[in-house]
């Protein structure tokens, strides 16, 4: 179970490569960023910042605020299954 916001947002990153079928590798160059610097976002052992996570989903053809709201709604799932 995900807690913290970071760690939803991680858990976000990583389900949207995996719906998109994409690899680190390719979403790393498309949004111009290291790949090991992707595997860290996505494992949670570094925060972002807001641009980078831009970028990062702008690869999925989505926004922020898309994004947020995705997060928002794992979360939600997550404390639901908690009561």
């Amino acid at each position: 179970m995900k807690n913290t916001f970071k760690e939803c947002v991680s858990a976000e990153l990583r389900g949207l490569r995996s719906k998109h079928k994409y690899t680190q590798e390719f979403v790393a160059n498309t949004a111009n960023i290291d790949v090991m610097t992707l595997n860290r976002y996505e494992s949670g052992k570094v925060s972002m910042q807001l641009d980078t996570l831009e970028k990062i989903v702008c690869v999925y053809d989505i926004n922020l605020f898309i994004f947020f709201n995705l997060v928002n709604a794992n979360m939600h799932n997550n404390l639901q299954n908690i009561e």
